[in-house]
C-alpha cells in the first residue's frame, strides 16, 4: 500500500477521535465536514464556504464534470483546484450516487479513476456500486463482488482513495467488505446508507457502521458517505467515523427545510427562528430565500460539528450522544442498540475528565460501567456500599473514578469509611490486578492534600513509593512499587514493549510514539498506568496510555504513553 495519508490522533472518547490529517500537504482536523458542491448549480459560493464557514476540504462530484464538456475541458487544462478557486482539499465521488438514483451511468470504472487523476483530486473515488437497504440478499452479493472487483483497479491510484464498503443491510457482507476494504485502502467509506438516514432507520445505520469499524483496522480514517444531518454527527462520531459530507444544506434548502440539531423544520410552519447564526439574526421566517437557508443550514451543521469535538476533548461524548438521541425515539433505539457494541469499551478511555452523567436506561451499559465491572472481579472486600448505578463495590474504591464521578437522578449516599492503607491496596488491586495490593507494605506513610484533605502521596522508609492522580485519584507507582509489580506480573501484564532503537530516548523521558510499540498487554485501557519494558522485559520507565492497544499497534504516528 502507498501511503497518501498522515494521521495521527490527538484526543479520544468513545470510538470517537480528533485526529491530525495530512493529506497532499494540506492538514485538516477530524471530525470533518466537507461542504458538497454542486458546480451545475452553487447555492452558496466556494468562496463563501472557505471565507464564512472556514471549510477546510469540499465534495464534488467528477462524474457529473465528465459528463460537462465545458467543466471537463477547463478541470484538466487547470486542474480542479484551480478551477474551483478552492486550495482546501477537494474530494470527488465517482457517480456512485448518480449510479444507485439512475440505475445506470455512462462511465467506466478505469474511466473515471483516470479523470480524477487527471484533474488533480486530492481524494477520489472508484465505481462502487450503493445496494439499496432492502435489496435481497443475492443481489447485494452480486454487487459487493463488483465493488471489491473495482476496488483492485484503484490499488495505485494516484489520489487519496475514498474506498467504498458497500453490501447493504446484511452485516457479514459489510464485515466482508470491510475487511478487504481496510486491508488495502488508508480512507474506508461506510456507502449506501443515505436511505437509512433518510427513512430513519438509525439502529440500522448504527449496525452498519459498527459491522465496518470493528473489522477495520484503527488507524484507518473512516468517512460516512452522504451522512450531513446534524442530528447524527455525535452518534456516527461515537462510533468511530471521522468524516461527513453534505449536500443535506443545499438539497433541503431548496424543499425549504430548516435544518436543526434535532432534526428539520418546515420553514413555512415556523413563526420564530430557534437560531442565533448570522442568517436568522437578520431575517423572518418568511423572508428566507433559497441560499439564507443554505446559509443556515451550514451554520447549524458546522457548529454541530465543533459541538461534538469538543464533547471528545472534555471526556463528554456519552453525554452528547444520549442527549441528541431523545430527539427522536429511532435515535434512542440506535443508541439502545450502540451499547450492546465491545469494541466501543476496549476503545473508550478509562479515566476521563468530565463526570459520568446518568442518560437513562442505556447508561447501565455505557463502556464506563463495562469496564469498571470487568475490574472490580479483581478486588475482594466485605466492606461494600451501593453506588447506583454499579451495585456494592467496595468502600475503599468509593474516591476513585467512576465511582466518585457519577452523577444519578438521586444524589448517592455513602457511609461507609475504611482505612487509608485498606483503601490503598483495594485500589491496586482494581488498578493492576488481583494481589498488587498485597505489594504495598502496611508501615507506610500517608500524606494527604491539606485543602482537600485527599490522599496524595504514599512513602516507605522516607521513599516515596506512590503518588495519586488528582483527576481520578487513582495511584502512579514509583520505583520501589513499579519493580514490585513487574516482578509480579509475568509479560505481557501491564506491559508496553517497546523497539530497543527507542529505548534511550524513553528512558530519558520521552514519549512513547506509536510506531516504537511492538507488543501491548491487551488488558489494558487508555488512560491506564503501565509498565513499559524492552524486548527483553526489562523495565524501561512507566507511564499513561493515550492510546487503546489496539490503537497503539495499528498506528504509524503520534504518541501512544506519556512517559512520568
Amino acid at each position: 500500500m502507498t501511503r497518501k495519508l498522515r494521521f495521527e490522533i490527538k484526543s479520544k472518547d468513545v470510538a470517537g477521535r480528533i485526529g491530525k490529517v495530512e493529506i497532499n500537504g494540506k492538514t485538516i482536523e477530524t471530525p470533518a465536514i466537507m461542504p458538497v458542491y454542486n458546480p451545475n448549480s452553487p447555492v452558496i459560493p466556494i468562496d463563501e464556504l472557505q471565507r464564512v464557514f472556514g471549510a477546510p476540504a469540499l465534495m464534488t462530484n467528477a462524474y457529473m464534470a465528465l459528463k460537462n464538456e465545458e467543466l471537463k475541458k477547463e478541470y484538466i487544462e487547470k486542474g480542479i483546484h484551480k478551477a474551483l478557486g478552492f486550495d482546501g482539499i477537494i474530494a470527488t465521488d465517482s457517480g456512485s450516487y448518480q449510479l444507485m438514483v439512475y440505475g445506470g451511468v455512462t462511465t467506466t470504472n478505469k474511466s473515471i479513476i483516470e479523470f480524477q487523476e487527471n484533474i488533480g483530486s486530492d481524494i477520489g473515488s472508484f465505481l462502487d456500486i450503493p445496494t439499496l437497504p432492502d435489496a435481497y440478499k443475492p443481489r447485494a452479493e452480486e454487487q459487493l463482488d463488483i465493488t471489491l472487483k473495482r476496488a483492485k483497479d484503484a490499488l495505485d491510484a494516484k489520489f487519496l482513495v475514498n474506498a467504498g464498503v458497500q453490501g447493504g443491510k446484511y452485516l457479514d457482507l459489510r464485515k466482508k467488505a470491510a475487511g478487504e476494504i481496510g486491508a488495502n485502502f488508508e480512507l474506508v467509506a461506510v456507502g449506501g446508507i443515505v436511505r437509512l438516514m433518510e427513512d430513519y432507520r438509525f439502529s440500522e445505520l448504527a449496525d452498519v457502521i459498527a459491522a465496518v469499524k470493528s473489522t477495520i483496522p484503527t488507524n484507518r480514517l473512516v468517512h460516512a458517505f452522504g451522512l450531513g444531518h446534524p442530528m447524527v454527527f455525535g452518534l456516527a462520531a461515537a462510533l468511530g467515523c471521522d468524516l461527513f459530507d453534505s449536500a443535506a444544506y443545499a438539497l433541503y434548502a431548496k424543499e425549504g427545510r430548516y435544518l436543526t440539531r434535532d432534526g428539520t423544520k418546515r420553514i413555512s410552519e415556523l413563526e420564530y427562528l430557534p437560531c442565533s447564526c448570522p442568517v436568522c439574526s437578520s431575517h423572518t421566517a418568511m423572508d428566507m430565500q433559497e441560499k439564507d437557508l443554505a446559509m443556515h443550514n451550514l451554520y447549524v451543521t458546522f457548529e454541530e460539528i465543533r459541538r461534538v469535538k469538543q464533547a471528545i476533548k472534555d471526556g463528554s461524548l456519552w453525554e452528547l450522544v444520549q442527549i441528541r438521541a431523545r430527539s427522536h425515539p429511532r435515535l434512542l433505539a440506535a443508541l439502545e442498540r450502540m451499547v450492546e457494541y465491545p469494541y466501543l469499551a476496549e476503545l473508550d478511555p478509562i479515566t476521563k475528565g468530565s463526570a459520568f452523567f446518568w442518560g437513562g436506561g442505556e447508561s447501565a451499559k455505557r463502556s464506563e460501567i463495562v469496564n469498571a465491572k470487568r475490574r472490580l472481579l479483581n478486588v475482594e472486600s466485605d466492606n461494600l456500599v451501593h453506588i447506583a448505578p454499579y451495585g456494592d463495590i467496595p468502600a475503599e474504591l468509593s474516591d476513585i473514578y467512576p465511582f466518585n464521578s457519577t452523577m444519578m437522578p438521586e444524589e448517592n449516599e455513602i457511609f461507609g469509611t475504611a482505612r487509608d492503607i485498606e483503601k490503598i491496596k483495594k485500589i491496586m488491586d482494581y488498578q493492576f490486578g488481583k494481589g498488587a495490593g498485597d505489594l504495598v507494605p502496611g508501615n507506610v506513610k500517608i500524606v494527604r492534600s491539606k485543602k482537600t484533605r485527599r490522599i496524595r502521596r504514599i512513602y516507605y522508609k522516607n521513599e516515596l513509593i506512590a503518588s495519586i492522580r488528582a483527576s481520578d485519584h487513582m495511584i502512579l507507582p514509583k520505583k520501589l512499587l513499579l519493580d514490585k509489580l513487574h516482578k509480579k506480573f509475568e509479560k505481557p501484564r501491564l506491559r508496553v514493549v517497546i523497539d530497543d532503537e527507542a529505548v534511550p530516548f524513553v528512558a530519558e523521558g520521552k514519549s512513547v510514539f506509536s510506531k516504537f510499540v511492538t507488543g501491548v498487554d491487551t488488558d489494558l485501557r487508555c488512560g491506564d498506568f503501565a509498565l513499559i519494558v524492552d524486548s527483553k522485559d526489562n523495565m524501561v520507565a512507566s507511564g499513561s496510555l493515550v492510546l487503546s492497544p489496539k490503537e497503539m499497534l495499528d498506528f504509524d504516528r503520534g504518541p501512544a504513553v506519556n512517559v512520568r
